[in-house]
């Protein structure tokens, strides 16, 4: 049948339809029909032809359909493949009974879901994760041997979280270290589920630790430690001054104590100095990652956005830190969050809230803030003569070489501190207290006489203070003041306009406002106070806050 031949009628095409199975000749006749009858497209018979058109090859569905102008739309939605919406929630039920069967559903402290999959080896994955998607992907293959939509899969979990935020039971989630007892534990972050079990007995490897650990995506594994450990193999590989080794192995140490707040290192040096290797060697003893160093975060968002998804908190070639980043650093290193809105479009409040150990790294310290340098661990590398210049290549095969005994040498070292501990009774104290007992115990663990870290650390402290006052604009122009030896006193107001007059004065991070004074004179106190000038606070009048500045008696 040639429809160009013929005059084409509704009962033409029926007759099309009765004498042909071809699906684009039918059509063909409809279109044809379609200047004496406007429902001719529309007919059971030529509907069917284009279905099973659509099914068998879509492309050249298309091309007919293109042909029927303003009836395209109308004939897609009428061809397209209908779901199977009975199979479609079968699919679900069972993706969604095997998920039960298989995993304990819960939640961590902050609602968010969580999969406890109990298996040879025990799994725990947050089900908004990547880690959980994939786990399930695979499970339902190994059962149905058949994919999951994404649309069906985020059906899936949506059903799961609620199950496990209503009905299952509290789990704190850790990732890598945490303390059950008197025991730490470090994940391994292996395909095991490993863990190594630390107290002052010694340390073991577990395969099923006492606390729930989960991985994000850019965790890397952390080799088997061995015995006997050597950590005296350590300074083969990073650059750190012999006067500053003992506070560095205080510091990796202290890194496996999720349960006290963390002191920040901070590496500074010459092009070449090897700060970022020795950083990233040291992050690999702790909490190997995809990406072991960062860039400069642009934002305070951005450091809680990496403490969220790693352990260590890690930053490179840094060459100033604005004060809001410096605070957000300090609150990260004694534990604390950060809040901002969820969604434009509501007042909800998405609160990332951790602590974490902080390791960043610069050419020039950037620990400026009174509270920051507080809290930090400089180290100066020092510069790495030529002759002495390995290729990166023999470098990582050395490290790799010695790497596990290094970790059991830590981990020796480790426990030996924690049976100290107890025993450690600190004359000073210091900001970061934790961090000097554990370091004294440390000490005395290698054979160093009570009081010698606190000596060694009281050193790095005064350096980091004497920085501060060099580089901070205000520290700088009180000394200028204070340089004659004559007592100054007057309102916040007046200091402010004095301060601003002095000659040479270095005004970086200067205050814009009498307010602004007041508060870095609060800062500036302590360090100032070392350098003989006490800084007082007078009774307020009705000219506003009243300051005495003056040399101390001891000086």
């Amino acid at each position: 049948m040639n429809a160009n031949d013929l005059p084409i009628t509704p009962e033409l095409v029926k007759q099309a339809a009765m004498e042909t199975a071809d699906p684009a000749a039918i059509f063909t006749a409809a279109l044809a029909a379609v200047a004496t009858d406007p429902t001719a497209l529309y007919q059971d018979a030529v509907i069917d032809a284009l279905k099973t058109l659509r099914q068998k090859d879509e492309v050249a569905y298309t091309r007919l359909v293109v042909l029927a102008t303003g009836h395209k739309t109308k004939l897609d939605k009428l061809t397209a493949p209908e779901r199977d919406n009975d199979n479609d929630d079968h699919l679900q039920e069972r993706i969604i009974a095997i998920a039960k069967s298989r995993c304990t559903l819960a939640h961590d402290p902050d609602g968010r879901g969580v999969a406890i999959i109990e298996d040879e080896i025990r799994q725990v994955w947050y089900m908004d994760g990547a880690g959980f998607k994939d786990w399930i992907r695979a499970a339902v293959f190994e059962v149905t041997q058949t994919g999951i939509s994404e649309t069906s899969l985020a059906t899936v979990i949506g059903t799961l979280t609620a199950i496990g935020k209503h009905r299952g039971q509290e789990f704190q989630i850790h990732i890598r270290c945490a303390r059950h007892e008197d025991a730490y534990f470090i994940d391994l972050c292996d395909e095991r589920w490993r863990a190594i079990r630390i107290d002052k007995e010694g340390w073991q490897i577990v395969n099923r630790p006492p606390v729930h650990f989960t991985r994000s995506k850019n965790m890397r594994p952390i080799s088997d430690p061995q015995k006997p450990g050597d950590h005296e193999r350590l300074w083969r590989h990073i650059n750190v001054p012999e006067i500053r080794r003992l506070p560095v192995l205080a510091w990796l140490l202290d890194a496996y104590r999720p349960d006290t707040p963390f002191a920040i290192l901070e590496l500074s040096g010459e092009h070449g100095s090897a700060k970022s290797s020795t950083q990233r060697r040291l992050r690999d003893l702790i909490d190997p990652n995809k990406v072991p160093l960062r860039g400069a975060p642009k934002s305070t968002e951005d450091i809680y956005v990496s403490a969220a998804n790693s352990w260590i908190v890690s930053f490179e070639n840094i060459s100033y830190l604005d004060p809001q980043a410096q605070d957000a650093l300090c609150t990260l290193a004694t534990g604390g969050g950060f809040a901002c809105r969820q969604f434009y479009t509501n007042g909800e409040e998405f609160v990332l809230e951790t602590k974490r150990p902080v390791m960043i790294n610069g050419i020039t310290p950037v620990a400026t803030q009174p509270d920051l340098i507080d809290r930090v661990i400089s180290i100066d590398a020092p510069n790495i003569p030529p002759d002495k210049r390995k290729d990166e290549q023999t470098l990582e095969a050395a490290w790799q070489e010695d790497y596990p005994y290094i970790l059991g040498g830590l981990l020796d070292l480790f426990s030996a501190a924690l049976c100290l501990l107890p025993e450690v009774n600190l004359k000073q104290k210091y900001r970061m207290a934790d961090y000097q007992l554990l370091g004294e115990a440390v000490a005395r663990a290698l054979g160093h006489p009570e009081g010698h870290f606190t000596e060694v650390y009281e050193e790095a402290f005064a350096e980091g203070v004497e920085r501060g006052l060099e580089t901070y604009g205000v520290a700088n122009a009180v000394q200028v003041l204070m340089a004659a030896k004559k007592p100054w006193e007057g309102t916040v107001m007046a200091l402010l306009f004095a301060l601003s007059q002095l000659p040479g004065v270095d005004r970086s991070n200067w205050p814009k406002s009498p307010r602004g004074l007041s508060g870095q004179l609060k800062r500036l106190a302590p360090g100032l106070r070392r350098r003989g000038i006490v800084v007082e606070k007078l009774e307020r009048t009705r000219n506003g806050a009243h300051f005495r500045i003056a040399i101390s008696k001891d000086e």
